[in-house]
């Protein structure tokens, strides 16, 4: 008994002793940016930066906001339920063969995780209890920085007062509801538009068939994303990440992924908890990940494509035609709130179009070590919850009466051209003139003029009733 005893005791003091890189249970600066799966909580830092505009009255707000924190995909539900079987195997790596560089404590909460029950298909794509405090706080929030808009009394909660919109997938319309909730104290106080299914204002993305064809078949969008992965930085976080969970060879790429998914999705639903998962990467290496999806968002949805600044055209159109009823200060009839609720692509559609975060030079697979300041990040722009504010006032100033100020999870957006993010709306006409009196998307269709996706032709339609008379 005693040499196995003993043999036990020198085994159990070799892990105690192993190298270790860093010990994230101990991190007290974890990096939190994560790309489009952040947590709307750190990128809005819990301080909103709404103005105090002296001498101007708020008339009419508009809102676009991204659906709260949510479940993962089914296919991402797929993929996730594989972890604890990858995390058996780090274990055994580093207690019965000695490999493997994670502290112990970080070893230890690996050991003791459990994917979250939610985790499966029936929840797919569902709010979180996050994703409903996201939605309910935000409205809150903007009740109390414009009051004399959005705290009616019972008798002005009417639909002519406040119009509400949203795309028909589960997780919009649940984050429209809790919103309206958080504004009025009930999630049914007031009815929302029904958007058709070939929705080309609110999910353009899905309705455009030529943009979702090439898209898919684009080779830039993969090409960037691809190379990327064969350039150092990505070669040394697989090399680095599969040395410190103890694999004598790389894992592979998607099992990289998967892990990197798990912690930043953890790390949404719970603020104020640590993700064993996150253990695995170092800093810099969660920066190259968010790098990665930058790179993909950047020719997907956002500037390394001319026709993404096209279709991100008809939300900005909205806002103009609600606004353009303003200008001549008859108010009466107008809504004094206009929000919407749709997706992360739809709303970087409409960041490129206005000209929001746009780099001096493109993202590329091989200046990631040149663009650490780049403005095109997906985790300041797309965040879960993430949303942009337009607000219209009618001010003292005779010369320019109306201004208009927007606002990006919750801070002013610093145009060119504007005061501190007070601009006039004569100035946004003249910037925005050609984008929006030129928003059409007829590209989006085919010779005939008919969508890909959801119209039939005229002239097969025409046959077919041919066909069906003769018949």
């Amino acid at each position: 008994m005693y040499p196995l005893v003993l043999a036990l005791s020198l085994m159990t003091a070799g892990v105690m002793a192993r190298d270790v890189d860093y010990c994230f249970a101990e991190e007290e600066d974890p990096y939190l940016f994560m790309g489009m799966k952040t947590a709307y909580h750190f990128v809005m830092s819990g301080r909103t930066r709404y103005q105090n505009i002296p001498d101007c009255e708020p008339i009419q707000i508009w809102m676009i906001a991204r659906h709260g924190t949510r479940y993962p995909s089914s296919s991402e539900v797929t993929k996730l339920q594989t972890l604890p079987k990858l995390r058996d195997q780090i274990v055994y790596s580093h207690e019965n063969r000695g490999f493997g560089h994670l502290c112990n404590q970080d070893l230890e909460n690996l050991k003791r995780w459990r994917l979250d029950p939610n985790v499966n298909l029936g929840m797919a794509k569902q709010l979180t209890a996050q994703g409903e405090e996201d939605m309910r706080l935000l409205a809150r929030r903007l009740q109390s920085n414009f009051p004399e808009l959005l705290q009616p009394n019972s008798g002005n909660i009417t639909a002519a007062n406040y119009k509400f919109r949203t795309t028909s997938e589960d997780r919009t319309r649940a984050s429209m509801e809790l919103f309206m909730e958080g504004l009025f104290g009930s999630r049914t106080a007031l009815p929302h538009e029904e958007n058709p299914g070939n929705d080309t204002l609110l999910h353009a993305n899905k309705a455009c068939g030529s943009w979702e064809a090439t898209s898919e078949n684009n080779t830039i969008i993969e090409e960037e994303d691809t190379k990327f992965m064969m350039t150092p930085p990505f070669e040394n976080l697989v090399h680095n990440v599969s040395r410190r969970l103890g694999f004598l060879h790389n894992i592979s790429t998607a099992s990289l992924l998967i892990m990197y998914d798990m912690c930043r999705y953890e790390k949404a639903w719970s603020v104020s908890n640590l993700s064993p998962w996150c253990a695995v990467f170092a800093k810099e290496e969660l920066k190259v990940l968010e790098y990665e999806e930058d790179l993909y968002s950047y020719y997907y949805s956002g500037y390394g494509r001319e026709v993404n600044e096209k279709l991100g055209c008809p939300p900005l159109k909205d806002m103009f035609d609600h606004f353009r009823k303003l200008e001549r200060g008859d108010f009466s009839g107008q809504p004094k709130g206009v929000f919407s609720f749709s997706h992360s692509t739809p709303l970087q559609l409409l960041m490129t179009t206005m000209g929001i975060a746009k780099d001096s030079e493109p993202l590329t697979a091989t200046n990631y070590n040149g663009m650490s300041k780049r403005k095109w990040r997906t985790s300041f722009l797309g965040p879960f919850a993430s949303n942009i504010v337009a607000v219209f006032y009618r001010c003292k100033n005779p010369e320019y009466p109306n201004k208009v100020i927007f606002y990006q999870q919750e801070s002013p957006i610093l145009f060119e051209g504007c005061n501190v993010g007070l601009c006039d709306w004569e100035y946004l006409k003249n910037k925005y003139n050609k984008a929006v009196s030129e928003c059409d998307l007829n590209f989006c269709w085919d010779r005939s003029g008919a969508s890909s996706n959801f119209r039939i032709d005229l002239t097969h339609l025409l046959l077919l009733l041919v066909i069906f008379v003769c018949y």
